[in-house]
C-alpha cells in the first residue's frame, strides 16, 4: 500500500518535535481539567485498505475515521522531551486489535472551552488532556513510561557528502516554526526547511520513519550549522513495507529514501530512549 507520510505525523500531537534521547521531564499540563463533553465511538468496518487515517482536531472538537486506537495513544501521550510521536520501537504493550482495527471518533468540546480550543497556542495542550481523558473513560487505559535501551537509527554523512545548502542568515521565510530550531515551509510539490539544525531534520525523519522503520532517529552527522533542505513529494511518498524486516533495514522506507536523496544514511544502533508502556487496555464502549 503507498503510504502518503506528507504532514500527517508531524502536524498532529501538537507539533512537537525533538529526539527522545534523554531521561523524560514533567510535562506542561493545563490548569483545568479538560475533558470532551460528548463522545461518539464507533468500530469503522470500512476496507483497512480505503485510504490513510483521517483524524485531527476541528473547530468545536475532534474527529477521527479510519483511525487505529494506536494514534489516538500517540497524540495523547507525547514524549516528555518534546519528541513528534512515540515510535513503534518505543510502545510496548500494545494489542493487535489497537494497531489493526479502525475506529470512527467524533468528540465535542464544552462551549464554555472553545474560547481555549481555538486559541492556537493552548490547543495542543488541552487535546492531549482530552485526548487522555478519553482513552481512560473508554478504554480503561493505564500506561506508564520508562527510559530503556531500544533501537534507533543514527543518521550520518553519506560518503558523498550532504546535498543541501547552508543557510543565508539575511532572508526570511514563512511556516511553521519548530521548536528545536528552522522553519517548515510546505509547498505544491513538496516542503522545504529553512534555517534548520539536523536535530530538527532527524526529528522529522523520526516521524517518516515511524511509517516504516519503527525506530527513533538520532543526529550523529556532526554537521553543526543551519541548512536549507528541500524536500520533494517524491521523496516522502514511498511504499510501505509489508513485514518487519524494515525494523533492521531501514532500505525502503520514508526516512531512509529521505537521507540518500540528501547525501546521508542511516546507521543501526542503541541507544536510551523514553518509552510509553501500556499496562491495559480495552477495546472502547461504543455509542
Amino acid at each position: 500500500m503507498v503510504c502518503k507520510v506528507w504532514m500527517v505525523a508531524l502536524l498532529s500531537a501538537g507539533m512537537a518535535m525533538g529526539q527522545a534521547t534523554s531521561a523524560p521531564t514533567p510535562a506542561t499540563a493545563p490548569a483545568k481539567a479538560y475533558t470532551f463533553e460528548v463522545v461518539s465511538i464507533r468500530q469503522n468496518m470500512d476496507d483497512p485498505d480505503s485510504g490513510l487515517p483521517q483524524f485531527g482536531p476541528t473547530g468545536d472538537g475532534y474527529r477521527a475515521a479510519r483511525s487505529p486506537m494506536i494514534l489516538l495513544i500517540e497524540t495523547a501521550y507525547l514524549p516528555t522531551t518534546g519528541a513528534t510521536t512515540f515510535t513503534q520501537a518505543q510502545i510496548s504493550g500494545v494489542p493487535e486489535w489497537a494497531s489493526q482495527d479502525n475506529f470512527a471518533i467524533d468528540a465535542k468540546v464544552p462551549e464554555e472551552d472553545l474560547p481555549d480550543w481555538q486559541n492556537p497556542d493552548k490547543q495542543p495542550a488541552m487535546l492531549r488532556a482530552m485526548m487522555q481523558a478519553l482513552l481512560v473513560d473508554r478504554c480503561k487505559l493505564v500506561v506508564h513510561r520508562e527510559v530503556k535501551e531500544v533501537p534507533v537509527y543514527s543518521l550520518v554523512v553519506g560518503k558523498n557528502g550532504p546535498r543541501f545548502k547552508a543557510t543565508n542568515p539575511e532572508e526570511t521565510h514563512e511556516g511553521v516554526k519548530l521548536p528545536f530550531g528552522g522553519i517548515l515551509s510546505p509547498g505544491q510539490n513538496g516542503m522545504t526547511l529553512y534555517a534548520a539544525p539536523m536535530t530538527s531534520l532527524a526529528a522529522l525523519m523520526s516521524s517518516f520513519g515511524r511509517m516504516g522503520t519503527g525506530r527513533p532517529i538520532q543526529d550523529k552527522t556532526g554537521l553543526t550549522g543551519l541548512y536549507d533542505i528541500v524536500l520533494t513529494q517524491g521523496q516522502i511518498t514511498v511504499d510501505r513495507p509489508s513485514d518487519a524486516s524494515a525494523a533492521s533495514n531501514p532500505s525502503g522506507n520514508p526516512a531512509a529514501a529521505m537521507a540518500e536523496s540528501l547525501g546521508l544514511k542511516l546507521e543501526p544502533a542503541k541507544a536510551p530512549a523514553e518509552t510509553l508502556v501500556i499496562d491495559h487496555i480495552e477495546r472502547p464502549s461504543e455509542n
